[in-house]
């Protein structure tokens, strides 16, 4: 699933902007951790992935089914032009997901920032585990060829009345990394909330990137 990136940055006599645009589409995904796992029965086949927005008809303990949604969600940061360089901001989303599809549970605060994963893996076999993974650029880029690199921004793993992550916490690395194995026959979700370092003046533009999150199963 793609995971878009902007940095928007004024000129130093105007507001200087740093738009961290992370994007989410539906996707399959399923996942097992410490915190929200749940035993799902077994029954065909099946993986899902959901990142913000997604398609779920029903609940998922209410029999209902996943769909597929092309949506893709973002999360931005904006630095003022006084505030460059000073510190850690955090991303607004336009993601409105807080309710899981499993259950409908309010687990994600999507004004604070929150984006939501979540969330399965189905399967009567005895198959081997699926691998969620995200791959991002080395550096997001504005039109002019500049460049901030990936690593400003990172995440951290939560949800309403979780006692740890399941998805864990992290930092972009501008290659591929693998972030949770997802045992068969699980549903699990987190909420991750993004944010760019602001750790480093950076010229004016919009800095723009994409990540991509996958699930993956043998």
């Amino acid at each position: 699933m793609p995971l878009v990136k902007h940095v928007t940055l004024p000129a130093p006599s105007a507001h200087a902007a740093a738009a961290v645009v992370l994007a989410a589409a539906g996707l399959s995904f399923g996942g097992g951790a410490q915190a929200y796992l749940v035993n799902i029965t077994p029954a065909a086949r099946a993986i899902y992935l959901q990142v913000g927005t997604g398609t779920f008809t029903g609940t998922y303990t209410g029999g209902g089914t996943p769909g597929t949604n092309t949506a893709v969600n973002t999360v931005t940061a904006t630095v003022p032009a006084s505030a460059i360089g000073a510190g850690p901001q955090t991303m607004a989303t336009n993601s409105t997901t807080a309710n899981s599809p499993y259950d409908n549970y309010a687990f994600c605060t999507p004004g604070n920032g929150q984006v939501y994963v979540g969330g399965f893996f189905r399967s009567t076999n005895a198959s081997a585990n699926a691998t969620l993974a995200v791959t991002a650029p080395a550096t997001l880029v504005n039109t002019t060829g500049e460049t901030i690199p990936i690593n400003t921004i990172s995440w951290v793993s939560g949800g309403n009345g979780d006692a740890s992550a399941t998805i864990p916490s992290g930092t972009f690395t501008g290659s591929r990394q693998q972030l949770l194995t997802v045992t068969r026959n699980n549903w699990f979700e987190s909420c991750l909330t993004f944010s760019y370092s602001n750790a480093q003046l950076a010229p004016a533009g919009t800095f723009k990137a994409q990540a991509v999150f996958e699930l993956v199963a043998p």
